[in-house]
Order: structure tokens, then sequence, then C-alpha cells
């Protein structure tokens, strides 16, 4: 223990923004400095255009990081497609800074093709339901079709981006301590303990919630699980 704080990125999912992690940043720790990645296109970037193409992607997300780092030690947080994002930055080494932590969120292992990564190719009916069964989503957006069609243009741009992910051997591993946190009844966390095998660090798993968005009912949950794991950096 060094009192010293430690930078916490978050790296939302598809269609996501800085606004998404709310519930849970309010309850971290206040020695934790946390950042809310924001993507091109949304929120306080919303006069860029979206990004499509997936490397100028990862590049521009990890250029909003590295701006932003402080000196401190950091920890990096997925959710789902901020999964895909957090391991691509590390075997790339696109991240400066002390990396400490890692936490994958509602993602399966990535050496495995995910039936997700076509949902892009769906007209906009079956898109809207394949979002629809993964859970969380907000019913007062449903009866608006103005305020959906608004709220779906982001989400499908992001999975644009996914469908473009390819796994490459490259021999990398993340090298930190690594926590994985999925639901069991997640379609696209499929072999979440597949991970162990893309950790040299120490690694460990925690089963949340009822479908892919578990983010939104447990999130006091999460909240724990980052304040305990992060606490031995500070």
């Amino acid at each position: 223990m060094n009192n010293e704080k430690i930078q916490l990125f978050l790296l939302p999912f598809a269609g996501g923004n800085s606004a998404s992690f709310k519930q849970l940043t309010e309850l971290l720790d206040n020695r934790i400095e946390v950042i809310s990645v924001e993507y091109a296109g949304r929120m306080s970037r919303h006069k860029e255009k979206f990004i499509t193409d997936y490397e100028k992607f990862l590049e521009d997300t990890a250029n909003y990081i590295n701006v932003r780092c402080n000196g401190l030690p950091i920890s990096l947080l997925g959710y789902s497609l901020g999964s895909v994002l957090v391991f691509d930055f590390i075997i790339k080494k696109k991240i400066k800074g002390d990396l400490k932590h890692c936490f994958i969120c509602a993602r399966g292992d990535l050496r495995d093709k995910s039936i997700s990564q076509r949902y892009h190719e769906l007209p906009n009916d079956e898109f809207l339901q394949k979002l629809i069964n993964l859970g969380g989503f907000d019913q007062r957006i449903l009866e608006n079709q103005r305020f959906l069609e608004i709220y779906m243009e982001p989400v499908r741009k992001d999975y644009i981006v996914w469908s473009q992910y390819k796994y490459r051997e490259e021999g990398n591993k993340i090298p930190c301590d690594t926590t994985v946190i999925y639901s069991s009844k997640d379609p696209l966390s499929v072999n979440a303990h597949g991970w162990r095998d893309l950790t040299e660090g120490n690694i460990d798993f925690y089963e949340l919630g009822e479908n892919h968005f578990f983010i939104h009912q447990y999130y006091r949950g999460m909240a724990e699980i980052i304040n305990g794991h992060l606490g031995k950096y500070m």
C-alpha cells in the first residue's frame, strides 16, 4: 500500500458512450481516477464522424487514452466491444503508461469467431431483435421511432467495427493480472474461461447477472470487484 492513486479507463460496449458507466463510477473508490472513454461520433465528440474501420477505431481510441495518461499507474476495463479493444491495445503496444490490471467484461474467448460479428448484415428489424435478446434494452426507446433510429446508429456502426476484428496468433498475452466478469447466460461470453490462455498474470473470474448487459442491474457488484482488485495498487 502506497496511498497512490490509479487511473481506470472504461471502454464501453457497441453503441455505448461515456455515460454508460455512470452508475458504476459513482460507487468506485475516490482514489481511482476514472476516465470513461468516448468513442468518436457521440456525446462530447458528437461533431466528429463515426469511425467504421477497425484499425482506425483502435488507433483513435488508444490516442484518446494516451493523451489522458498523467503518469499514474493505469488499469483498463473493457465491456464487450471494449474488451476487444483492451486486448488489442496490449498486444499491439498501443497504450502508454504502467499497466497494472485489466478487467474483461461480457466477452468470451477472442480466439473463437463470434456469431455477433455478422449482426451488422441483418435488416433493421432482425438486428434490433438480436440486441433485445441480449437484454438490458430500455422499453421507452422502442416506443419512440425517431429516438430509436438515433440510438441504433452508433450501435450498428460499432458492430461494423466489431465485424472486422480478427484474432492473430502473435504469441502475445495480457502481461498483468486480469479479472473476467461475465454471465453464463450471455451468448457473447461463450468460453469466458478461455481468457486464461490469453494472459500471463494472475486471472480470476466472476459470474454475474442474467444477460449480456448485467452492468445495468449489477453495477454495485461490479464496483465491489473493481475496488477490491485496484485497492492493492493504492
